[in-house]
């Protein structure tokens, strides 16, 4: 499920890196866009909660929190991998991020 979650991250800005640097550093957005953007993000975490509330084996203290969280980690994490010069590879990357969530979710360290 984790690895799912951080290949569809990888995945959705994979086609233009470029594109998405210069939106994340030069370019201004309608309020219309935020608000979408806002809600897009609010539903993002709803569905990973409702994800995260059906494994007995997810272990956190405040599910709310834990789903903002990994979708903010996931997100700001992808976003900043695929928006510089990679210093590390996409495989890694993925790989290291799944089992950092992972063992977050687990209660493990």
């Amino acid at each position: 499920m984790v690895r799912a979650l951080v290949r569809d991250a990888i995945d959705n800005h994979r086609d233009d890196p470029q594109l998405l640097r210069i939106m994340i550093e030069e370019a201004s957005f309608s309020q219309e866009l935020l608000d979408t953007i806002d809600r897009h993000g609010r539903d993002r975490v709803e569905q990973v909660r409702d994800l995260l509330a059906r494994h007995a084996d997810v272990r956190v203290r405040d599910l709310p929190t834990a789903a903002e969280l990994i979708v903010f980690t996931v997100e700001a994490n992808t976003h900043k991998l695929m928006a510089a010069p990679q210093t590390v590879p996409v495989e890694s990357f993925e790989n290291e991020l799944v089992d950092m969530l992972t063992r977050y979710l687990r209660g493990s360290g």
